[in-house]
C-alpha cells in the first residue's frame, strides 16, 4: 500500500495497525499519520539515531531488530533494550516532554523501521480520549515488565537471569530457541559478561539440560530448568 510516496507491504501495514501506539486510532487518524511517516530501511550496523539527537519521530519496528544502547563513561556499551518486530520505541521520551533521544539506536541486522511524526502524534492524542486510555494500559504493562526486569537484574544471579530468559524465550520448534542476536548482545541485555554467559551455557550443557549449537539452544529438560529457577526465586 502506498502512503505519500512510501510503499508498505501488507505484513508491515498489519504490524502497524496492531501496534499499541496505533491500534486504537480511527481509520482517518491512522491514515493521516502514515501519510507523513517515513520508512527507514537500515543495513546491519546502521544508526537510526544517536544519543542527544533532537526527537522528531517515534518509531515502530517492522523488520529485523533495533538495539538501543548507551555508552558508559569508560566507553563500554550498555544495551538498554532490543526492539523486535511489532514493537515501538522513543514514545516514552515524547510523553515525558523530552526533546532529545537518550540512547543510540542501531540495526542489529538488516531492519525496517517506520518513523511517525512526533508532534502530529501528540496532537492526535490530545484529540482522542480513547487512544489516551489505551496508551495508559500499555504503559502500565510496560512499567510492570520493567519492574520485573529490575528485580531480575538486581536480586538474582547470572544463572537465574539466563534460565528465566531461556524458559520465556519463544521457541522455533518444540523446545528449540533460535538466537536472533549474537551471544554477546544477549549477555549485555541480561547484564552478564560474555565469558560468564559462555561458562553458564557450557555448565548447563555438561549437565545435559540444554544443547547449544551455534545460534541454536535446545532445552533438553525444561522441568529441571524450571525447578532450578524456583529454587533461586
Amino acid at each position: 500500500m502506498n502512503y505519500a510516496g512510501m510503499i508498505l507491504t501488507e505484513p508491515s501495514l498489519s504490524l502497524l495497525k496492531q501496534a499499541p501506539l496505533l491500534n486504537a486510532l480511527e481509520p482517518e487518524q491512522f491514515k493521516a499519520l502514515l501519510n507523513t511517516a517515513t520508512v527507514y530501511d537500515l543495513a546491519e550496523g546502521e544508526f537510526l539515531f544517536q544519543q542527544g539527537q533532537r526527537l522528531e519521530q517515534i518509531f515502530i519496528c517492522t523488520e529485523g531488530f533495533i538495539k538501543l544502547f548507551r555508552l558508559t563513561p569508560n566507553g563500554d556499551e550498555k544495551i538498554v533494550e532490543i526492539i523486535s518486530v511489532g514493537n515501538s520505541f522513543a514514545e516514552a521520551v515524547l510523553f515525558l516532554g523530552g526533546q532529545q533521544y537518550p540512547v543510540h539506536a542501531v540495526a542489529l541486522k538488516a531492519a525496517q523501521v517506520v518513523g511517525i511524526n512526533a508532534a502530529q502524534y501528540q496532537q492526535t492524542l490530545r484529540a482522542s480520549v480513547d487512544v489516551c486510555f489505551n496508551l495508559m494500559g500499555l504503559m502500565s504493562k510496560r512499567m510492570h515488565w520493567l519492574l520485573t526486569e529490575v528485580d531480575r537484574l538486581t536480586l538474582h544471579n547470572a544463572t537465574f537471569r539466563l534460565l528465566t530468559w531461556l524458559l520465556e524465550a519463544p521457541t522455533h520448534s518444540a523446545d528449540t530457541i533460535l538466537l536472533d542476536v549474537p551471544k554477546h548482545v544477549l549477555a549485555s541485555r541480561l547484564s552478564i559478561k560474555p565469558e560468564t554467559l559462555s561458562r553458564i551455557l557450557k555448565r548447563l550443557s555438561e549437565q545435559q539440560l540444554i544443547r547449544v549449537e551455534e545460534q541454536m539452544i535446545e532445552l533438553l529438560d525444561r522441568a529441571a530448568l524450571q525447578t532450578m529457577v524456583a529454587l533461586e526465586a
